[in-house]
């Protein structure tokens, strides 16, 4: 890539500040404590910029800027560094890095005052999982997200997995569903506990009137107590061959039954 004098000496050492700076981001205190996420790949910086993000740095190897000027254009050049591969490899936290790595402030889209429908999550643990969760939510036009104990949704794998919906999508971290339950009885919302066997058949429900849906952890799924305290009970009927759907899958179904024509 040419060097035009607008951009920051090429970074070839890995003991630079900024690699440190850059690895405390891979931790959910350092993302917390520096109020900044890590973006990894040019589909999240493309995403990122989508969605407006204002980017705090823009780390490339060479052979990455020459072949994205179009997307380096859109970043200031005093927020543009370039940087060996080898300092790339240890800003990243994958294994085959595909050239570039952003910062940007924690998204904090405005959460909505009247919502008509919300989704919680209660101790989902797996970062695939939360990420796909995300992704359908806002696909499903969902108003926004509450996570109960749940990953960081801020750790590079969950927002790879999302692929961007994070960046739209209100999400709200809460330290349990109950104080969920309280504020979406005062909204007016109907609030609904998924569970494997028993409930009511989602395919039965009126999915237009406003309400909270809130589906548990991969393992344990929700407490009784939380399904007791909720005011409908809703299963997907499927095949005794399996236990029960991938949470992730049985969201996917939940969230756009609401979509599908009556």
């Amino acid at each position: 890539m040419p060097d035009n004098g607008q951009h920051n000496p090429l970074i070839t050492s890995r003991r630079n500040p900024l690699v440190k700076q850059l690895r405390q981001l891979h931790t959910a205190r350092g993302r917390r404590e520096a109020g900044t996420v890590l973006l990894e790949g040019t589909h999240m910086v493309e995403e990122a910029l989508r969605h407006g993000l204002s980017l705090r740095r823009l780390v490339f190897t060479q052979g990455w800027g020459e072949n994205h000027a179009a997307l380096l254009a859109q970043v200031p050049p005093r927020l543009q560094q370039s940087v060996s591969e080898g300092v790339l490899a240890a800003v990243a936290t994958t294994v085959h890095p595909d050239g570039v790595a952003a910062t940007a402030p924690l998204p904090q889209p405005p959460w909505p005052r009247q919502p008509r429908f919300l989704l919680a999550l209660d101790r989902i643990q797996d970062p695939g999982n939360l990420g796909a969760l995300l992704r359908t939510a806002l696909a499903a036009e969902v108003a926004g997200v509450v996570l109960a104990q749940c990953a960081d949704p801020w750790q590079p794998k969950v927002l790879r997995a999302a692929a961007g919906a994070s960046f739209a999508l209100p999400v709200r971290q809460v330290p349990g569903v109950e104080t969920v339950l309280e504020e979406a009885r005062g909204r007016g919302l109907r609030t609904m506990a998924t569970c494997v066997a028993g409930g009511l058949p989602y395919t039965r429900l009126d999915w237009s009137l406003p309400s909270l849906l809130i589906l548990g952890n991969e393992g344990a799924g929700l407490s009784a107590e939380v399904v007791n305290r909720c005011q409908v009970a809703v299963s997907i009927p499927h095949s005794d061959a399996v236990n029960s759907l991938n949470v992730a899958v049985a969201g996917a179904l939940l969230l756009f039954e609401r979509l599908r024509p009556a």
